[in-house]
């Protein structure tokens, strides 16, 4: 067997649609939701990136308080699951947690 490690940070945006938190049978939370991830490109214009992902547990209640447009920081690892007769690849994630910009980083303004 190959060495591997399947272990992502992901640092981005909640989509436009939110968090939606839904319990299985067993009463288990899960939290689903899109993070939108934006990186430089070298054309000099950003691109965004859409990533599926999921949070279960308690911390998938706390996920449900989080809003559309809230930056976020993910860790989780990269699974993939069917979805009638095709494959989707996933992000399944142990923390979510919200993060606070300085009020000078969001008026760009160093005061």
């Amino acid at each position: 067997m190959v060495a591997s490690v399947n272990h992502g940070i992901l640092l981005g945006t909640i989509g436009r649609y939110g968090v939606t938190v839904r319990y299985q049978q067993s009463g288990i939370p899960c939290a689903s939701f899109v993070l939108v991830v934006s990186e430089h490109g070298k054309d000099g214009k950003d691109h965004q990136t859409s990533i599926d992902c999921e949070v279960y547990g308690g911390k998938a209640e706390s996920a449900g308080e989080l809003e559309a447009g809230q930056l976020a920081l993910f860790q989780g690892k990269v699974a993939k699951r069917r979805k009638g007769d095709a494959w989707e690849t996933l992000v399944v994630g142990y923390t979510l947690t919200p993060v606070m910009l300085p009020v000078a980083s969001l008026t760009g303004s160093s005061n």
